[in-house]
């Protein structure tokens, strides 16, 4: 047998042996989702199984679709769906729902990172993938045109919350847009755009038209535009004085390398250099293309300036700390409380800052915020701030963190009684709502907690 058969005959075998172990590693979406499950430590295997069987019963033959090994953007956020589902104990045909609309979303090419947070209204009201991904396009479009987020997730909560038809939708978004790139203030904007139409007296199309017109004539008299009653999910309110302002830690700076520093014979101290000489007559400009120099003439050489040294960084102004203040929790608790009491009920808006709707994070800042010590607003940043905090240590006023989407800090509570531990959270499904930090299933997404205040 030649050299070249054998070649031959040895790429073959590889290739037989090789497709099983590749065919093994090919999931399905079904598949997949089942694997994810089995790694979550908080559900327990009959929970898993009635999961697992309303997805495969409401994808049916899309759940048969390969999820790619390079690319598992779309099969992550269904698995988040699903987490978020559980995490609300919403019901499995409910969570199965959810997670196929946003599927849906973003098979329609909607960005996945909106679509995360848009399709978690599916868990308080039935709503398609198409209008999803209008809606989650929409966002994207607003926010890029620098409209703020807590603007353009009114306009959806809007549309969720009034049933409003993706042409009404899509009517104001181009509005909004219009706006934004004239640079009219959104949060007046959108309050006087569906504070009017709230009312009942105009059509979409003639209540856009109206509003346009008016902020124009607003601009060119430079007068201030009279707002009608609004209440939505962002404030026009200017913000309380605010007596502690609590701020993420910095990310630790690389390490810089040492500086070469000239090397000194001993024997020959170092002379510390001297000043230059200001010649005595001003010397001739530079020859230039505008202004050459006189043929006959040499100018004179204008010495270097001399090199200053670095100037010394200023020293960050003193934080005053909670006891400089005197601040303290047991002070601060009753109004802490108080105004988390009153966000009770108030539903779940990716973006909401206000007691129409509001998220996770806004929510743990507002209560701070209410009582004038002001946090970061995203839950993430509000991971760095304060002191870490051990379990067994939880008091009333911490802020607890969780592992909700699998892939960090993503959902944050504040605890209101450690016996329990209970605290309250913004839910998805049931709004602000208190729970029991010991449940299985919040234990095995805790991440830790941070204490603002001592």
């Amino acid at each position: 047998m030649s050299k070249t058969i054998r070649a031959v005959l040895a790429l073959l075998l590889l290739g037989l042996t090789a497709a099983p172990c590749r065919a093994e590693a090919r999931q399905n979406l079904i598949e997949y989702v089942s694997a994810n499950l089995k790694m979550d430590g908080g559900l327990p295997p009959a929970e898993q199984a009635r999961i697992v069987s309303a997805v495969r019963a409401r994808f049916a033959d899309y759940g048969l679709k390969v999820v790619p090994a390079k690319d598992t953007t779309s099969a992550d956020v269904v698995m988040r769906m699903i987490i978020e589902g559980v995490f609300d104990q919403s019901p499995e045909n409910r969570i199965a729902d959810v997670a196929f609309a946003a599927w849906q979303a973003l098979s329609r090419g909607a960005p996945p990172e909106v679509v995360e947070g848009i399709a978690l209204y599916g868990y308080r009201k039935k709503i398609s993938g198409e209008v999803i991904s209008a809606w989650a396009s929409g966002y994207k479009n607003l926010t890029d045109a620098k409209v703020p987020p807590e603007v353009a997730a009114d306009l959806i909560r809007n549309a969720m919350e009034k049933d409003w038809d993706l042409s009404t939708f899509n009517l104001f978004k181009q509005n909004m847009y219009a706006a934004a790139k004239a640079r009219f203030n959104m949060r007046d904007y959108a309050t006087y755009l569906f504070g009017t139409y709230l009312a009942g007296q105009k059509l979409p199309g003639a209540t856009a038209a109206d509003t346009m017109g008016y902020f124009k004539k607003c601009a060119l008299a430079k007068i201030q535009p009279k707002l009608p009653p609004y209440q939505g999910v962002f404030s026009t309110k200017p913000s309380e004085k605010i007596v502690y302002e609590v701020q993420p830690m910095p990310e630790a700076p690389a390490p810089q390398p040492e500086p070469v520093r000239p090397t000194v014979e001993p024997s020959q101290p170092a002379q510390p250099t001297p000043e230059p000489v200001k010649p005595a007559v001003e010397p001739a400009a530079p020859a230039t293309e505008e202004t050459p120099a006189h043929p006959t003439q040499t100018a004179p050489v204008k010495p270097a300036a001399p090199v200053k040294p670095a100037a010394t960084p200023k020293p960050a102004p003193h934080q005053p700390t909670p006891a400089e203040l005197g601040l303290a929790m047991g002070a601060l608790w009753p109004g802490l409380y108080a105004s988390a009491q009153t966000y009770l009920g108030t539903p779940y808006v990716w973006g909401g800052t206000t007691h129409q709707g509001i998220d996770c994070s806004a929510f743990t800042q507002n209560s701070y915020g209410e009582n004038k010590v002001r946090i970061p607003r995203v839950s993430r940043d509000q991971w760095k701030t304060g002191d870490t905090i051990q379990w067994k240590d939880l008091q009333k006023g911490d802020l607890v963190f969780f592992n909700t989407m699998g892939a960090g800090v993503s959902h944050v509570g504040l605890v209101v009684d450690p016996v329990g531990p209970k605290f309250f959270h913004a839910s998805s499904s049931h709004g602000v709502m208190q729970q029991d930090l010991s449940k299985n299933y919040y234990k095995t997404r805790y991440l830790g907690a941070r204490r603002i205040i001592p």
